[in-house]
């Protein structure tokens, strides 16, 4: 979840003299150097270049001088956009803080009701506020949160009045949180558990809060009274984040309606929020909002596109998070956030039924080194999403071998029997690679079972996935308990779900089906945002059916939802079918492809019926091709598929993935896949 958030915004704006400052002891001349820098100083952008210029400037002038090193710092900072580009911003960042700290301690520290005394210090403790977050900002983003919270220390000791671009206590809570899974022996400052690490977040929040109140009275006549009061806003900010990962709901409301109340709520968290809470459409559109309010021109990772790109797949829509995730990513290129949009891409593209090309995005995440700047998300998380699509992608893999190959004399043919053993092998080693992250996460039950969470980046489908096959009754007792107990409301159809599902793997198709029908009963099941769901209840049900027309109806439901997600069930669509032009033998063997396929085209008047008409071309062949409706109400997929001749061996299997809304590539057009492990 993104959540660093305070009230100085524009971190990249100017930075202008206030008054005259309140000077150490330094000798005539150097004062003089100092004004004509500080002069010099005027409205400096740090994105801009003549910043740098300037700053390398009043390093040669005095480079005992803190101001040319934080300037210089902040243009770097501004401009990084990997590890080594923050790592150089550290050194005269680092730099400046030691000379401000050296030359002006004094004002630093100043406290005072008095606006003349006060004002003489304020430009110092502006340039202070700002210089440790954009050190301690630094330290983070290259996963050095221990010097980060030396960092934070400094700024906390100076005891601020009125703390500047950012809060040290807030940041500590944020960084305990953000780091909330590693314990002592990665990073001294921790605890040894998550609870512990997140109720020392919490107890940092108080102190916060606590420091707020006791600086009130000196701020009393210095500052708006509005201005005082909204400062505790940034606090309930990191104080709803923390309330909403551990899922108290109550709290997290309470925080959340007084920081839209007051118009300081973050668009993104307030999204991840309401996705905790399966609120998937009021989600999406604060996560749309979040797009819109952006406003920091800093490089880190955009949630909002990832999160955006899941709720699409809900919505029964892969290739709308496929066009949006596309364009990031072309937009971006290889800076933070890439690998994060490149998994998002991977899922939706899996769910499109293109397993090649998700594969290929996977192993782009897998190989790229991504920095969880701005977020919540970690590398664990990073780690745990590219092996759920590994595992995903290994089992379509397999699923696209038998939909392809479903003759009759299958298993007389050896080679058949390799790739069945191949196909059990590999995806059997990225189930066991799957299952040791998950079993490895210390918040697994937090985070990973409880379906939606706001550090859950996998779907509930992989999720539903993932525990597949381990320990069905341990589970069963699991999402009975949150069925009873949990106190979101919209989940309740989702742990149907998970108990659907287990208790049909257990063979109870009786309880299985109970479960099943309790999801359809739901009044909100009907929503676009609940899409997906609905289409694995209805591939469920079939599953769990004791007759072949009722499995049929449950299949033809499931394909009317989702149809893309049909080949690679264990289910076999009924179709009418009607093909006119098929007099060449190019023609005739594309039809005998596509029989060989798992589609049965034997279904009477009550099934939906599909059209072929084929037309020769000097070039090859074009498919004219629709599926209709049984009831003739709408035409469910159509389209025109284009054959070279070379390629015509493909046709038959492109034209049966383009029945149920895949659109494959021919073989020319394929990337080749390397299949990394994570």
């Amino acid at each position: 979840m993104e959540v660093r958030f305070h009230f100085f915004r524009t971190l990249t704006g100017c930075l202008s003299l206030v008054l005259a400052a309140l000077l150490p002891a330094t000798t005539t001349a150097q004062k003089d150097v100092r004004a004509r820098i500080d002069g010099e100083r005027g409205n400096m952008a740090f994105t801009d270049i003549k910043t740098l210029e300037k700053a390398r400037s009043f390093i040669r002038l005095d480079s005992t001088y803190y101001l040319g090193y934080f300037l210089e710092g902040g243009y770097m900072f501004f401009r990084a956009n990997d590890k080594l580009g923050f790592t150089k911003a550290i050194v005269p960042l680092k730099k400046a803080l030691q000379l401000i700290e050296k030359d002006y301690d004094r004002p630093l520290r100043t406290r005072s009701n008095n606006y003349r005394v006060y004002s003489e210090v304020y430009r110092y403790k502006a340039d202070y506020g700002f210089l440790t977050y954009l050190l301690e900002s630094c330290y983070q983003n290259v996963e050095m949160p221990d010097k980060a919270m030396d960092v934070l220390y400094h700024l906390r000791n100076r005891n601020f009045q009125v703390e500047m671009a950012g809060s040290a206590y807030n940041t500590m809570a944020w960084i305990y949180h953000r780091n909330r899974v590693y314990t002592s022996k990665q990073f001294p400052f921790l605890k040894n558990s998550v609870r512990e690490n997140v109720a020392t977040a919490n107890r940092y929040l108080d102190s916060a809060l606590l420091k707020l109140y006791n600086d009130a009275p000196m701020n009393n006549g210095l500052y708006d009274p509005n201005f005082l009061n909204r400062q505790y806003l940034s606090t309930y900010h990191y104080k709803a984040m923390i309330a909403d990962y551990k899922l108290e709901v109550d709290s997290a409301n309470l925080y959340y309606n007084e920081l839209l109340r007051n118009g300081a709520y973050s668009s993104n968290n307030y999204a991840e929020f309401k996705l905790a809470m399966a609120e998937l459409e009021t989600a999406n559109k604060f996560f749309v909002e979040a797009e819109r309010r952006e406003a920091s021109v800093e490089l880190k990772t955009k949630e909002y596109y990832y999160m955006r790109g899941t709720l699409d797949i809900y919505r029964g829509h892969p290739e709308q998070a496929d066009t949006l995730l596309r364009k990031v990513l072309q937009q971006q290129g290889a800076t933070p956030g890439f690998g994060w949009h490149s998994i998002g891409l991977a899922r939706a593209l899996h769910y499109e039924g293109l397993s090649d090309e998700s594969q290929e995005r996977t192993n782009k995440a897998s190989n790229f080194q991504e920095l969880h700047i701005g977020t919540t998300w970690g590398q664990e998380q990073y780690n745990l999403a590219v092996a759920s699509l590994n595992y995903l992608n290994q089992l379509q893999f397999e699923k696209e071998y038998f939909f392809e190959n479903d003759q009759w004399w299958f298993w007389f043919n050896p080679v058949n029997w390799y790739e069945w053993i191949r196909y059990a092998l590999e995806i059997h080693h990225y189930k066991m690679v799957l299952a040791s992250l998950i079993a490895e996460n210390p918040e697994r039950n937090q985070v990973i079972y409880t379906v939606f969470s706001s550090e859950n980046l996998m779907s509930f489908d992989e999720v539903e996935s993932a525990i597949d096959g381990f320990g069905n009754e341990y589970f069963i007792k699991i999402y009975k308990n949150l069925l009873n107990d949990d106190k979101r409301p919209n989940l309740k159809k989702y742990f149907c779900y998970f108990l659907g599902k287990l208790y049909l793997a257990e063979g109870n198709k009786t309880e299985a089906t109970a479960y099943f029908k309790q999801v359809l009963d739901y009044k909100t099941i009907e929503n676009e945002y609940q899409t997906m769901l609905r289409a694995r209840v209805y591939e469920g049900l079939a599953l769990a059916s004791g007759n072949r027309e009722e499995r049929q109806n449950w299949t033809r439901k499931f394909y009317e939802t989702f149809p893309q997600l049909v080949p690679f069930s264990d289910l076999k669509m009924e179709f009418q079918l009607v093909a006119g032009g098929a007099t060449s033998g190019m023609a005739k063997d594309v039809l005998d492809d596509l029989k060989n396929c798992t589609i049965d085209f034997k279904g009477g008047n009550d099934t939906d019926r599909v059209s072929i008409d084929f037309s020769e071309t000097t070039l090859g062949m074009e498919i004219n091709y629709s599926v209709l409706a049984a009831d003739g109400s709408k035409t469910l997929q159509q389209g025109t598929l284009h054959v070279p001749k070379k390629e015509a061996n493909d046709a038959g299997k492109l034209l049966a993935y383009r029945l149920f809304g895949i659109n494959k590539k021919l073989a020319s057009e394929k990337p080749e896949v390397v299949k990394v492990p994570v």
